[in-house]
């Protein structure tokens, strides 16, 4: 019920009941005299007319109180009640005010029976609420800083202490040939090229997350930009002893696309089954395409180590590797998923990936195409 309403039926009940108890009491009062006043019949005769005066005063005396006294009461009773409609929800938003101001947020606001203070209520709650997600996230948002500084720290350390170990090795003169002097400065400048891919990744992860990130978008020849990026890691794919399948369309299919961001994807799925693979069994990647009319799906498909379940929800988290001992064996920043999802969906495109740990992952990556 609205408030105005509220305040209109208060009123009524202001102005009707207390006519209907004294319409009722008048009414007792003409037929059943409420005092005895027999006492009077024994004053003498001459007292007669003052008796029947004082008890018609009484009378009138008696009904003009209850009058009173019923119009008191009923405003009193309707006027508590109205009050405790709005004032006790009044409190409640002061009491929820004071807990949210002390940090408490796990309580729910009782409403009222009254429409505009139970809209406040609910809005008050909602706010509550939402004031809880905030907190949430933001305490989602510390963990993850802390977790991600963390990582930093160890991925930058890892190759330091490498570099500092076999710097100090030729310093002391344990690379004491030409060969062995060349493999150490080999492994220093690896580690080196290491940490500047980590720090590369993670300025352009930070752009991506800042939104600072400028695409220059242009129509390309989605087939043979993707056929151009395959040709790239021939060799690389052969050196590691990985078999390379392809099935791409030999015609013209345009996307909208920033081509140097985009390579950074495919070439981040590709560097993955190269790093990821299985070397006990004959490596393999396969790289399929699908259209389905409004975009297109790459499917790359490799017979790797695959990812378990536990962890196929978190490969797409900046820093996260599988591999829970994070080792340097191999190699990366773990950010490669991580920017790529962001890349990708600046796109208008998705993706995601199925994997089964110790039979391979399928990464699939979708992207809208410019109809012609």
């Amino acid at each position: 019920m609205s408030i105005k309403k509220k305040f209109l039926l208060s009123s009524i009940l202001m102005l009707v009941i207390p006519l209907i108890l004294i319409l009722i009491m008048s009414v007792l009062f003409l037929t059943k005299p409420l005092l005895d006043y027999s006492w009077l019949q024994q004053l003498p005769d001459k007292m007669g007319y003052i008796g029947d005066k004082a008890n018609f005063v009484m009378m009138a005396l008696l009904w003009v109180a209850s009058s009173i006294v019923i119009v008191v009461i009923t405003g009193a009773v309707v006027t508590a009640s109205l009050s405790r409609s709005i004032v006790r929800p009044m409190e409640d938003l002061r009491a929820a005010a004071q807990k949210i101001k002390d940090g408490n947020l796990d309580f729910e606001i009782i409403g009222s029976d009254v429409d505009e203070v139970q809209m406040l209520c609910r809005s008050f709650d909602e706010m509550r609420l939402k004031l809880k997600e905030s907190v949430a996230l933001k305490n989602m948002y510390e963990q993850e800083r802390s977790q991600l500084m963390a990582n930093i720290a160890h991925d930058l350390k890892t190759p330091l202490t490498s570099i500092k170990g076999y710097v100090e090795g030729i310093l002391d003169g344990v690379a004491d040939t030409p060969e062995k002097t060349e493999r150490y400065l080999s492994t220093i400048l690896a580690k080196s090229q290491n940490m500047e891919e980590i720090l590369e990744n993670l300025s352009f992860y930070s752009k991506l997350d800042l939104g600072k990130v400028r695409y220059h978008f242009e129509h390309i020849g989605f087939y043979d930009f993707l056929r151009q990026i395959i040709s790239v890691y021939h060799l690389d794919l052969q050196e590691a002893g990985v078999k390379l399948q392809e099935d791409i369309p030999d015609k013209s299919l345009l996307v909208k696309a920033d081509c140097e961001d985009l390579r950074r994807v495919f070439s981040n799925i590709i560097n993955n089954a190269i790093k990821y693979r299985n070397c006990e069994i004959d490596s393999r990647l396969s790289i399929t395409v699908e259209e389905n009319g409004r975009g297109v799906s790459v499917c790359f498909a490799d017979n790797g180590i695959g990812i378990s379940s536990k962890d196929i929800t978190k490969v797409f988290e900046g820093f996260y590797r599988s591999d829970p001992s994070r080792n340097s064996q191999i190699k990366g920043s773990g950010l490669g998923l991580a920017i790529s999802k962001q890349i990708v969906e600046d796109h208008g495109g998705k993706i995601w990936l199925r994997s089964k740990e110790g039979f391979g992952t399928q990464v699939i990556v979708y992207l809208p195409i410019i109809m012609q």
